[in-house]
């Protein structure tokens, strides 16, 4: 089996210092290599640090899963969970070994509500869970039954306990060297042993330096020795201490925890004082490999005890060695993962619907007014159904969105024209209703748009035009971006879209965009057809980041209202799994989210001739033409020409690299730079694209997932992007495209791809790669797969 391994750290190293989590991971992967299994892993790396197996962001990780292919990922911290993808072939094992919830009691309480909610969201994405102690595994039943388990079928819990390779310790004979204990760690809220080590302090103050207590931790004055490299510890613990400390007073957390030093201390034959609350206390105490205390005043006869009879400390060494080696050796703790593995499989499910009652409930009757209401509604249906003469539900599919679609010069239009035209090359009637009072558009199999005029008598069902407007722009709603949400106090867009679904027998009606679900809901309701909502981006979010005077009672009321119509909708669809996961946290049920990325129009880009951009705006043949595409009246995209401008272009000229900019699309600004070469609005994309040598994408805002990546790779070009310019696109840095987020470090990849022609063959190969999955009647299948299963 290939397992990967995702980590918040990179892999232990014993030259730094080992957190429990780096240790754990280590203690897994060589259980699972001894069993044979291969194993990689990758970690969760700070922005800026590269190696072998980091990762940044949800997409990087993506890239890696791709690349690697795994049969099984093994998840090493629960948060990780939210960047995986959702499409997963392969099933998720999930080590919960530390009881965060109960940690987070005592760091944040204020949290602890919200943190169950995203804790019980991500364990929908695991099929196994292993906890370290019996009592961890009992805290998670509740979760595991709301998160969907049928844990009737089976347990999708193991325990499986911290352990280590036996390495017993030669410590100097105690009388002719102290008796030295070792106690410490990080300090943590939910760890109290103040009172302990001060009753330990006091012994070894009075012991005529028989005693001595060696405190790990981070510096301080009260003479702790330091958090020591790994390597340094576990010398110590082999060649200088005879008794491990893991004392500390009782609370929720301690007696569900086993810690990593515990295990450490009896794998290297330290016996273990240890307070009688903690799960291993009991262990210690079946095999008197150590003693267990209940109070710090227990502490001094128990060390005067040890001063004056060392073979006590003897006998208790080799039980802690014979504890270590019968229930915290590697392969004996992995035993149940590592016969899980044998055949790895998804979890047991609940069934989404509910469970019937021994006693049916009867159908109540609502209060007269609401009884008449409910006529009032159904009456009005059939008599619409009827006044529109409407055809049987279907399979055709009308797109409910904005007017602006054409030139296809920005990647809305784009993703809303090729989804029309892939959908309608499956053998579907397609139409298109948009803000156009007169027409409607059909889309014929081979992707041409026809309008199509709407009755005449459609205009009695819709106010003025210029009276709407006036009513919509006048709404606390930002100016910049109220035509987005016109349907929401439009209500003529309800009458249009009834007609056309009535006309075309439509069985699904497609929201571009979250306010055009309203009127897709309401003519649904009528028409008995399902709904769809297509999230190009997380609006709410992207206002959030776009638009400065967005008061917070705006920002709260948006996102309501988008939370909303998504739960109304019968399915969402969004374009990256960063979109899914923000929706599904904030509200949106999860099982009515989808991931279907943005596609590509191959064909478009292979038979493109390069456009005669250098000839056009005088750039030198031997000059490095880097292209940026997109609608730059988005404020994102205005700045990242103004990155060019006053970041990029001048770093590159000081490195003496002749370099120009080719900005494609309309609504460009002037004067930026005299090498920023603008087009304007473009008939078609591909040919200018190709024009360059390759695509150079600052972006440092926005949100959905980056089109003009994907139309870079197809068209052959080398690609250099921050990780919010590439963000939705599962890429391996340095395979596909190049990542960086630092001006100088971006600008240095620019010239490298630029002097190195291999380099530059290798991205052009990956990026097209990419590419050629994303091809739209591939898109276009996965949305009809979807839509398939809500009628």
């Amino acid at each position: 089996m290939r397992v990967l391994i995702i980590s918040l750290e990179a892999p232990l190293d014993d030259g730094r210092v080992a957190s429990g989590n780096a240790v754990r991971t280590r203690q897994l992967r060589r259980a699972l290599e001894g069993a044979g299994h291969d194993t990689t892993q990758a970690w969760l790396a700070p922005r800026g640090q590269r190696a072998d197996g980091a990762f940044h962001t949800r997409d990087q990780l993506a890239g890696i899963i791709r690349s690697e292919r795994p049969d099984v990922l093994l998840v090493g911290w629960w948060e990780l969970l939210s960047l995986l993808p959702y499409e997963l072939d392969a099933p998720v094992v999930l080590d919960f070994i530390a009881p965060r919830p109960l940690e987070s009691l005592f760091e944040t309480p204020g949290r602890v509500a919200a943190e169950m909610g995203r804790l019980r969201l991500a364990l929908r994405r695991v099929d196994l869970v292993l906890v370290g102690t019996a009592g961890q595994a009992g805290l998670l039943h509740y979760p595991l039954i709301e998160a969907g388990f049928d844990l009737r079928q089976a347990n999708p819990v193991c325990v499986v306990p911290m352990a280590g390779d036996i390495c017993p310790g030669q410590p100097p004979e105690p009388g002719t060297a102290p008796l030295t204990l070792v106690a410490g760690g990080v300090d943590w809220p939910w760890r109290d042993a103040g009172d302990y080590l001060d009753a330990i302090e006091a012994a070894v103050a009075g012991s005529d330096g028989r005693l001595a207590l060696v405190r790990l931790g981070d510096q301080g004055p009260d003479g702790r020795a330091g958090l020591l490299s790994h390597g340094d510890y576990e010398a110590l613990l082999s060649g200088q201490a005879h008794i491990g400390v893991e004392l500390g007073h009782a609370n929720i957390e301690r007696r569900h925890s086993l810690s990593f030093r515990a295990i450490d201390f009896l794998r290297h034959g330290l016996p273990l004082l240890c307070s009688d609350h903690l799960p291993i206390a009991r262990w210690v105490e079946a095999y008197d490999a150590g003693w267990v205390v209940s109070d710090p005043a227990d502490i001094a006869a128990i060390l005067e005890r040890l001063r004056r009879d060392p073979e006590a400390w003897r006998r208790c060494r080799d039980n802690a060695l014979r504890l270590a080696t019968e229930r915290f050796e590697p392969d004996t703790a992995a035993a149940p993962l590592l016969r899980w593995m044998a055949s790895p499989r998804p979890a047991p499910r609940l069934a989404v619907h509910g469970v019937a009652e021994a006693d049916p409930p009867v159908i109540g009757v609502p209060p007269l007014r609401e009884r008449l209401a409910r006529r009032y509604r159904l009456a009005r249906r059939v008599l619409l159904a009827r006044m529109l003469g409407r055809k049987p539900c279907g399979d055709a599919i009308v797109m409910v969105t904005r007017s602006d679609l054409f030139p296809t010069d920005h990647g809305a239009a784009v993703k809303i024209v090729e989804t029309a035209r892939g959908l309608a090359s499956h053998d579907r009637e397609v139409a298109l209703v948009t803000d156009d009072r007169k027409h409607w558009l059909r889309v014929s199999e081979d992707g041409h748009f026809e309008k199509v005029r709407y009755p005449w008598w459609l205009k009695l069902f819709a106010r003025p035009l210029p009276w709407v407007k006036l009513d919509h722009y006048t709404r606390d709603i930002p100016e910049s971006n109220a035509f987005l949400y016109l349907p929401m106090t439009d209500g003529s867009w309800f009458w249009r879209v009834l007609h056309v679904a009535g006309r075309t027998g439509a069985g699904v009606l497609q929201a571009e965009f979250p306010a055009y679900a309203l009127p897709c809901r309401q003519a649904a309701d009528v028409l008995g057809a399902a709904t769809v909502l297509v999230e190009h981006n997380v609006e709410y979010a992207r206002l959030r980041d776009q638009v400065p005077e967005l008061s917070d009672d705006q920002f709260r009321r948006l996102r309501a209202i988008e939370i909303d119509l998504c739960n109304r909708a019968d399915a969402v669809i969004c374009v990256s799994d960063n979109d899914r996961q923000r929706l599904a946290e904030d509200g949106v049920h999860p099982g009515l989210l989808h991931t279907v990325p943005h596609g590509i129009n191959l064909v478009a880009f292979d038979s493109a001739v390069a456009a005669p951009a250098r000839s056009q705006f005088g750039i030198p043949d031997h000059a490095l033409l880097m292209a940026y595409h997109g609608t730059f009246a988005y404020p994102p995209n205005r700045d990242a020409l103004q990155m060019f401008a006053d970041e990029i272009l001048p770093r590159l000229q000081a490195e003496g690299i002749d370099a120009h900019v080719l900005a494609i699309g309309h609504s460009p600004p002037s004067g930026l730079h005299p090498k920023i070469h603008c087009t304007g609005s473009v008939e078609t994309v591909p040919p200018w694209l190709k024009a360059a040598d390759m695509a150079v994408v600052p972006l440092r805002d926005g949100g959905g997932t980056r089109m003009k990546i994907v139309d870079c790779f197809a068209a052959g070009l080398p690609v250099i992007s921050t990780a919010k310019g590439i963000e939705g696109i599962p890429v391996v840095d340095g395979r596909e495209a190049m990542v960086r987020d630092e001006w100088d470090t971006l600008c240095a990849a620019v010239a490298n791809v630029a002097a190195d022609p291999a380099l530059a063959e290798r991205l052009r190969s990956g990026g097209r790669a990419l590419a050629e999955s994303l091809d739209w009647s591939e898109i276009a299948r996965r949305y009809l797969a979807i839509q398939s299963t809500l009628r």
